[in-house]
């Protein structure tokens, strides 16, 4: 009778969850025409002040998850006026130079981001990035080159050193460890630190930021850390968010959307980073100023089958219970179920790895302000 009782109970609770997401769950279009009315009216109710629109992606290979976030970009660009994206790509090379050639390939040569580019470029939308790391030809030539410009202005030359060093950093990245010295690593620890106590440099914030970024890629590059790049997120995250807060304070009058993945955009304190994702941090620095869409495709194979998300869809903890359909697309609005009832912000749900979180069982309506679901899949394919 006490086993019965129980299972009524959580039956119960299942159902009152269910009617609550059910109330703020929304049928979406298909891909090549994805926001509904009702939906771009929940967004524009939710972004209305908001400077920064961060739309995130479950992995880097999801080729459809970069199509509906374009159809959020042409809305937000066509009916709200953005007129910046900023990508989750080098900050210092699209300081200056704000074309595509400066972003990771994943995007940049991705064909499921052909359209976007074509309509950020007709639409005159400005790129920049917020990366701590500096992978491209454009930084490797041209970091050094603009420091040593700006020191010349006070007749100070950058040393020959310094600037070979900084070079095999960018070029090395993750293999520095390898290429150069604990000791010229100092080196170039020491040299960062000088510059920076510079008066010159002090009293310019856009190279103190660059500097300090830079300082941070140092490190990023040489901590030990194993295959769960534990150490290295948090470096990189931590930079992150401080670059994407330096660029919104800069430009003030200016609304961005943030081009990134699920798990950098996240605005939860999670467990596992212990307050360092990107999102969080941002948040902090930045409250109440920005909307957090997370995009994941339901079957994506071969990561996730047919059979594996029809089995999941099934069970009563995972979160494609509760949509009405697996073979349709979906908009949550996590925000209004989580105001409608707050023991839900806690809630955990085995979501799949579909929005490619730390855990699979995670507290997923506490990490994002809206969930889009893609019913079917397409990796990414590249132009040749």
């Amino acid at each position: 009778m006490k086993k019965e009782l129980i299972l009524i109970i959580l039956f119960f609770l299942h159902q009152i969850v269910f009617s609550q997401i059910e109330e703020s769950t929304y049928e979406l279009n298909s891909l090549d025409n994805l926001l509904t009315d009702k939906v771009k009216n929940i967004v524009s109710q939710n972004i209305n002040e908001k400077q920064t629109i961060f739309l995130g992606e479950s992995v880097h290979y999801s080729g459809s998850d970069f199509i509906a976030k374009t159809e959020f970009v042409k809305y937000l660009v066509n009916e709200h006026g953005f007129k910046d994206i900023i990508f989750e790509s080098d900050f210092f090379a699209l300081l200056f130079d704000h074309d595509k050639r400066n972003l990771y390939s994943i995007w940049s040569k991705s064909k499921q981001c052909k359209e976007l580019f074509d309509f950020l470029k007709k639409n005159k939308v400005t790129i920049w990035g917020f990366d701590s790391r500096i992978p491209t030809a454009y930084s490797h030539k041209y970091f050094t080159i603009k420091l040593s410009e700006l020191l010349k202005t006070n007749n100070i030359e950058l040393d020959e050193e310094f600037t070979k060093l900084v070079k095999t950093i960018i070029k090395d990245e993750y293999e520095v460890i390898n290429t150069i010295s604990k000791e010229e690593i100092e080196y170039v620890n020491d040299y960062l630190a000088k510059l920076l106590s510079n008066e010159l440099i002090k009293t310019n914030k856009k190279w103190v930021q660059i500097l300090e970024s830079f300082k941070s890629s140092v490190k990023l590059y040489t901590v030990k850390d194993n295959n769960s790049d534990k150490n290295r997120v948090k470096i990189r995250d931590k930079q992150m968010a401080k670059n994407l807060d330096f660029l919104v304070k800069k430009y003030p009058n200016k609304k961005f959307i943030i081009w990134l993945a699920n798990g950098h955009m996240s605005k939860s304190n999670n467990e596992l980073m212990k307050g360092q994702t990107m999102g969080y941090q941002f948040i902090q620095l930045n409250p109440k100023t920005s909307y957090h869409i997370a995009f994941g495709t339901i079957e994506l194979p071969p990561t996730r089958t047919k059979n594996e998300t029809e089995r999941a869809s099934r069970k009563s903890k995972s979160i494609l219970n509760f949509l009405p359909s697996i073979k349709k697309n979906y908009f949550i609005d996590s925000k209004k179920v989580i105001s409608a009832n707050k023991e839900l912000i806690n809630k955990k749900f085995d979501d799949l790895y579909i929005f490619n979180l730390p855990n699979n069982k995670t507290k997923l309506l506490n990490h994002f302000d809206a969930l889009v679901f893609i019913a079917k899949g397409e990796e990414v394919k590249y132009e040749k």
